[in-house]
């Protein structure tokens, strides 16, 4: 029993430090350890053993988080070329400035985001498995009302440009927040100017990458 823990924890070790990527290293232990706790259920249920159950589980739970990590390491290496973009254990943030996609106060894509749209759906294309959410938000400036209104309309156009450009993903919706959840101070031009967004929020299951 002893040898099978020794085991199972080699082989987190070496998931960990021969998976290339930040993410993949992460996916490869949190998967290990949700299926090194499916594999002692499986071994109980069949009326194996709890230890051999274990180290089983450990192995292929190993593999699928492994999957997942590189498939967002991928994809973000991608988009980080075209936008600002934050990789976590979860999924895949893109950051796109409102300054750029629309005028003040307007839903109406500009000219000059088009291209960067453009872009970024190329790269999202070769990436079907995604769950998508479109996320619209402002800064504090104007009421409630007001700015609910406009980042859902600005979340909208961004989610009819991306479908209308052909994109085919596993499921894409949008919603605006308004100016809840600030990323920097609104107090100052800069500030502000950073909570105006339309962020991507992006992640996938497991099971449909295999």
């Amino acid at each position: 029993m002893k040898k099978l823990v020794l085991l199972t924890a080699a082989v987190l070790l070496a998931a960990a430090c021969t998976t290339p990527g930040k993410n993949t290293a992460w996916g490869a232990l949190g998967g290990a350890a949700v299926g090194a706790g499916a594999g002692a259920i499986i071994a109980h249920n069949t009326g194996g053993k709890a230890g051999t159950g274990a180290l089983i589980g450990g192995l292929s739970g190993a593999a699928a988080g492994g999957l997942l990590g590189n498939y967002y390491d991928k994809q973000a290496k991608e988009l980080a070329a075209i936008a600002d973009v934050v990789k976590g254990e979860n999924g895949i943030q893109v950051f796109l400035k409102n300054d750029i996609l629309f005028s003040t106060g307007s839903s109406e894509l500009s000219a000059a985001s088009l291209q960067t749209l453009t872009d970024l759906n190329r790269v999202l294309k070769k990436y079907p498995k995604n769950r998508i959410v479109v996320q619209g938000y402002t800064d504090s400036t104007g009421s409630n009302a007001i700015n609910n209104k406009l980042s859902t309309e600005r979340a909208k156009a961004v989610y009819d440009y991306l479908l209308g450009s052909g994109l085919k993903t596993l499921s894409i919706k949008y919603v605006g927040y308004g100016s809840s959840n600030p990323i920097a101070s609104n107090d100052t031009a800069a500030g502000r100017a950073k909570n105006r967004r339309v962020v991507l929020a992006i992640t996938a299951n497991e099971k449909d990458l295999k």
